[in-house]
């Protein structure tokens, strides 16, 4: 019989040990979240209410970096697992109950800390909403959805606990098969490193079933039974297994196990990863450089027309205006009244003018952050006037704080979340790049 009545008593008895065992670092881990959390929140509400220019606050997705730490911690379990074990060996127990009180601890491993995730997301979500009330200039650049936050965290879930069973797999034949399994994955390991390349090119379409399934429901289905059938190989192999208390080179044996368990998941997750980023993550465009002004450069530029035929030929024309910066020289005086400017060239054409329009062109600034067009909640703008001989040109901005906040990186497989402004473009860090002052150029015709 593959489990007896006294074994469900016996997993329930070590089940509670072990999380008794494992409080302090349940209470060490939420002291440094909240740490992490009161942190990065006083941060971001500082910046704001200091901040009287356009600005931008990139709040980093913790349910990447988890799940990372998550893999590191599960493998450091499984070298110390029997050491774990000689120390409830005092409890009633079999392979089975110590291997099933093990899994069921990992998994609530895995739901603290995407509860962990979902609560510091809530949390920050929820005070600089309250902040949003009293300050009008905050803008969330990712909507919240609360079915977004729900399902995202059982695909977290989901993906967490595969990789919870893959790592367990590995520990069971290594535990069952030691050195002979020692061998294969080491010799494995060594040709998935030489061949790393090929292995990031070709995992994910391995992969692609589960990692590249656009249906939610289809999703959860793979995900569920694919954990259930890797669970239940680890359980087979491990009730067949024959545990002996002592083993020589234990301490040498555990650090190889590291290694390659490490190098093991490393081959998972790096893949995984890198098949979720979008295309434009792995390639940096950068802009062509040339002479300044380049005609094609304000090809797309808005344009302000003003008649200038009642003008004698030949006429001069002054600048002035409040936040823009002469680049050129020529009859103008230079203002720099703001950081954020606008340059002004082609001013050489308002020296001895011949042409019945005034022509003012103006390309407003752009910075794209993770994906994010900053100055798309600015509205930055020009206007233009001629007063007599002096042409009046003002640029402004409006001063805007802008949250980019997400949750959730990973879950960017689903139709259903596609085109609803819920996830940056980049699942780990942020690019960003771009001008901030606007540019506008002035010529006759």
């Amino acid at each position: 019989m593959f489990m007896v009545k006294d074994e469900f008593a016996s997993i329930k008895n070590l089940l509670r040990v072990r999380i008794k065992t494992q409080a302090r670092n349940f209470v060490w881990f939420f002291v440094v979240m909240a740490l992490i959390l009161v942190g990065t929140l006083a941060g971001t509400v500082i910046g704001i209410i200091r901040s009287d220019a356009v600005s931008y606050y990139n709040i980093g997705d913790y349910s990447t970096w988890f799940l990372v730490g998550m893999l590191a911690g599960y493998i450091i379990q499984i070298a110390m697992y029997r050491n774990t074990n000689n120390k409830l060996s005092v409890y009633p127990q079999t392979n089975n109950s110590r291997f099933i009180s093990s899994l069921l601890f990992n998994i609530a491993w895995v739901l603290t800390l995407a509860l962990s995730v979902v609560a510091i997301y809530l949390i920050k979500y929820g005070v600089l909403s309250l902040f949003s009330v009293f300050i009008d200039n905050i803008h969330f650049a990712l909507n919240f959805d609360i079915g977004f936050v729900v399902a995202g965290f059982f695909v977290y879930a989901a993906y967490s606990l595969l990789f919870v069973a893959v790592a367990e797999l590995i520990g069971v034949i290594l535990r069952k098969w030691t050195y002979y399994a020692m061998v294969v994955f080491t010799a494995a390991t060594s040709l998935l490193v030489i061949n790393i390349m090929a292995v990031i090119e070709h995992t994910p379409s391995a992969l692609a079933f589960l990692i590249h399934e656009p249906s939610l429901t289809l999703f959860f289905i793979k995900a569920v039974g694919l954990w259930l059938v890797i669970t239940a190989v680890s359980l087979v192999i491990n009730f067949f297994t024959v545990y002996h208390k002592s083993r020589n080179h234990t301490v040498k044996r555990s650090a190889v196990i590291v290694c390659i368990i490490l190098a093991s998941a490393i081959m998972i997750v790096v893949p995984l990863l890198w098949s979720s980023m979008t295309e434009d993550d792995l390639n940096i465009t950068v802009s062509e450089v040339s002479s300044w002004p380049v005609a094609d450069f304000f090809s797309e530029a808005e344009e302000i027309r003003i008649d200038i035929s009642h003008l004698p030929s030949g006429s001069n024309l002054y600048i002035e205006g409040e936040n823009i910066n002469i680049v050129a020289t020529g009859l103008a005086t230079v203002f720099t009244a703001r950081e954020f400017t606008a340059s002004v060239s082609g001013t050489g054409s308002l020296e001895m003018i011949e042409g019945d329009t005034l022509i003012i062109r103006f390309l407003p600034p752009f910075f794209n952050v993770n994906g994010i067009e900053l100055f798309s909640y600015a509205n930055p703008r020009v206007t233009a006037y001629l007063e007599g001989n002096t042409l009046y040109i003002e640029y402004s901005v409006d001063n805007v704080q802008v949250v980019i906040m997400p949750i959730w990186g990973i879950v960017r497989q689903f139709d259903c979340f596609r085109d609803r402004g819920l996830l940056p473009a980049h699942i780990l860090g942020y690019m960003a790049g771009g001008r901030m002052n606007a540019n506008i150029n002035i010529l006759v015709e």
